[in-house]
């Protein structure tokens, strides 16, 4: 694996082989989703322990919900699935995620995030892009969200 040095001081290992790849792109996708609905929960002492981080960030209609923050990440782990974009839970509300190919330079990494809006009683999903081209993330981060059912 190549490491990428994406912000200073922090290193994010990046596929370079397709073994790698698809590890991270299209293996165990039902373990990976049977982990996510139930790991929710295993991540914190208790069911309802761990709440999402109250953050500022620029929202849209279509990634702000008042569904419940484990409900949210079911549906964004099965968008995701549908979109065969590879993703590995960090925390419990934060999901990075692979999508593309690295022999090509098509490879676009960002991670996906339930956050509370504050003031608001409402959830919303923060995308922050980590590597790749800027029109590679616009084009798949707006197909996730234009298909996410909040």
């Amino acid at each position: 694996m190549k490491r990428s040095s994406t912000n200073p001081g922090t290193t994010m290992e990046m596929p370079t082989t397709p073994k790698q790849q698809q590890r991270y792109i299209g293996a165990g996708r039902e373990e990976r989703q049977k982990t996510i609905s139930r790991g929710v929960a295993e991540m914190g002492d208790t069911p309802g322990t761990l709440k999402p981080r109250s953050l500022r960030f620029t929202w849209s209609m279509k990634t702000t919900s008042a569904m419940d923050p484990n409900d949210m990440m079911c549906e964004i782990c099965k968008v995701l699935d549908n979109n065969n974009c590879g993703y590995d839970q960090r925390e419990k509300f934060l999901l990075m995620c692979v999508f593309g190919d690295q022999n090509n330079d098509s490879l676009v990494q960002w991670e996906m995030e339930v956050c509370k809006l504050p003031r608001l009683s409402l959830n919303g999903v923060r995308f922050k892009r980590i590597s790749g081209t800027s029109i590679g993330f616009k084009n798949i981060a707006s197909k996730i969200a234009n298909q996410l059912k909040l």
